[in-house]
């Protein structure tokens, strides 16, 4: 399993380099391996090119080769391997121009003598008829190799869907490619230019009629059956998972973590970091490599999400070590790693960091690590928060209370030793002021985490508290839900200002919604709708006559907390609770919590009885 998923990546790493190397501005430059020759498609300081046009056909050009290398990327590899197949037509053409070119320069031209050829040959600055002789044998063993191996690589695959045709024209193809190939081979004594680019003339039809075979066949058993899936997925499992879909089926966490290992070793072997540097043992030398790999890893978007996938990796693993010492087993928790590594791709594109040079684009790379791993530490409150407040509130061993407890540790020493010294530092302020208020922010959770859990444990193993007990946690929740929503406001018009002053983009704008509305708004709505309704829960019991001492021998035990009552309130269809119990329970449903009726005494249907108890 491992070794086919390893061959399927190996499949479409090549198109990622592609990809990368567009967004680099290094396609079709080979300037690394060629002593510093770069092979570009036109010279932009020729004057007499019409430099409009190229850059239009060029951009053109680079366009359609990124559309078709990211849709190849989420094909199947059979699609894959053709579109493969081509290009190794279409080397095979170009090997064979050369080799008829270079065998052509190496023959001696009929109309001149020997004399006349040697002083061809001394003169026009010293160039040499036989400019890169091939003999007569290698040649012809050179083209009907190339024959053969066209004829598999480019032809057999469309053969192959017609039966018929691939029976009865199978050798046909074969003969007329090596006769094609060898043309100038045996018109040797009619030799000329035209002859030898005649004799790539049918193999580039061929290889057209291939790429057109290509393209329909992705069009019609890839990309129309896709969209049609697309559609229905969206609307069955979202659009989340239609995504997480794609990443699996493709096996892009894979091969964004090889392309990030290849990228590694290219850095490594081109930095001029091990070019300039005398000691490869010193820690400045290991600062600046280090510092030069990252630099270029943020280059383009391809390069940061192969950087995402490993600090998905490193997410991973931190949260499992985390999760692992606080006992947590939920599914959920497996999800946060794929989500930073997402917050970091966002982050990335939110700032501008593939089109900032210098040093300032390391700077943002750390501010956005820092923020990332404060993110993670929401993330990780949200799960101890529970686990601590649910061993509060049973009768459980103190390890199932000290693990969880571990993490506020560092919840509440973090700001202080990693983000407080940052002050020093010539870091943008509103930055500083953003990952600050985050993490105040977090403290303030955390703080309303651990009063709550201290009132619960008062509550479970003393007397000390019992009837307030909910109406402290309420207003303590209150308080601090108070707070995170100012901490929310700062947040907003920081970004606002940043977004206005320092750098925009539809990305910001974008955050900065979502922000507002699920952060701000959605927040707003539901404390105040909270509030509304305890305050109306209260009023509503109050209004309640109290039970009968008849009625409390009949029903001692209350439905909703499973205690004995000494005193209790009595609704209209006769049930008794605690007042405080009731109160909890019209906190959430304005209903009688066993037959679901309406405290002005109305009944609702059964359907609606089920739903609610559902």
């Amino acid at each position: 399993m491992f070794s086919k998923t390893l061959l399927l990546v190996l499949g479409r790493l090549p198109l990622l380099f592609m990809v990368d190397s567009i967004l680099r501005g290094t396609f079709l430059d080979f300037t690394f391996f060629s002593n510093g020759t770069s092979l570009q498609p036109f010279n932009s300081e020729n004057p007499n090119d019409d430099i409009f046009l190229y850059h239009v056909m060029w951009n053109i050009m680079l366009f359609w080769v990124t559309t078709i290398s990211l849709v190849l990327v989420c094909s199947p590899i059979t699609y894959i391997l053709d579109f493969y197949r081509w290009i190794v037509g279409s080397a095979l053409i170009w090997v064979s121009y050369k080799c008829n070119k270079s065998y052509a320069q190496g023959i001696p031209v009929p109309a001149l003598d020997i004399n006349e050829i040697h002083s061809s040959a001394n003169s026009t600055n010293g160039s040499v008829l036989y400019n890169s002789e091939i003999p007569f044998s290698v040649n012809i063993l050179v083209q009907l190799i190339i024959a053969l191996a066209f004829d598999q690589i480019s032809i057999s695959r469309i053969l192959h869907k017609k039966q018929n045709m691939f029976k009865y024209s199978r050798y046909l193809f074969g003969i007329l490619f090596s006769m094609s190939f060898s043309l100038p081979v045996f018109l040797e004594s009619t030799l000329t230019t035209l002859t030898v680019s005649l004799s790539v003339v049918l193999p580039l039809i061929a290889l057209a009629i291939h790429l057109c075979f290509v393209i329909y066949t992705i069009s019609q058993e890839a990309i129309v059956p896709g969209v049609l899936r697309t559609t229905i997925e969206i609307r069955d499992i979202g659009l989340d998972g239609l995504i997480m879909n794609i990443v699996e089926k493709a096996n892009v966490s894979w091969l964004l973590r090889l392309f990030f290992i290849s990228q590694i070793l290219y850095q490594l072997v081109s930095s001029k970091v091990f070019q300039d540097s005398e000691s490869w043992t010193t820690m400045e030398f290991l600062n600046a490599l280090i510092q030069d790999i990252l630099y270029n890893m943020c280059g383009t978007l391809i390069s940061v999400m192969s950087l995402a996938s490993i600090v998905t990796v490193i997410s991973g693993w931190s949260l499992f070590f985390i999760y692992k010492v606080i006992q947590a087993y939920e599914e959920e928790e497996s999800l946060q790693p794929v989500v930073s590594g997402f917050l970091f791709v966002l982050l990335a594109m939110q700032t501008g960091l593939t089109a900032i040079s210098g040093d300032l684009r390391l700077q943002l790379l750390f501010q956005n690590s820092i923020l990332l791993v404060v993110a993670n530490q929401h993330f990780v409150h949200n799960v101890a928060t529970d686990m601590l407040l649910k061993a509060s509130t049973d009768d459980t061993p103190m390890e199932k209370h000290i693990r969880p407890l571990i993490p506020f540790v560092f919840f509440f020493t973090f700001p202080f030793f990693a983000v407080l010294p940052l002050w020093s530092y010539p870091f943008r302020l509103s930055w500083l002021l953003a990952v600050t208020v985050f993490c105040i922010e977090l403290i303030i959770k955390s703080v309303s985490t651990i009063i709550i859990y201290v009132i619960n444990m008062l509550h479970t193993y003393t007397d000390a508290i019992s009837e307030d007990t909910d109406n402290m946690t309420f207003y303590i929740k209150g308080v601090c839900g108070f707070l995170e929503f100012i901490c929310g406001i700062f947040l907003f018009l920081n970004g606002a200002y940043i977004f206005i002053f320092e750098s925009g983009g539809f990305i910001r704008l974008f955050m900065m919604t979502i922000h507002f509305y699920c952060n701000i708004y959605q927040s707003a709505i539901k404390g105040w709708a909270t509030y509304k309704l305890r305050l109306s829960s209260w009023e509503k019991v109050n209004q309640l006559d109290s039970a009968k001492q008849e009625q409390l021998d009949e029903n001692s035990i209350c439905s909703i907390c499973y205690q004995e009552m000494n005193d209790a309130v009595v609704l209209n269809c006769d049930h008794i609770f605690h007042k405080n119990c009731l109160q909890k329970w019209l906190s959430i449903k304005e209903t009688c919590p066993l037959c679901h009726s309406k405290l002005n005494g109305e009944t609702k249907s059964e359907g609606e009885s089920d739903e609610l108890v559902g």
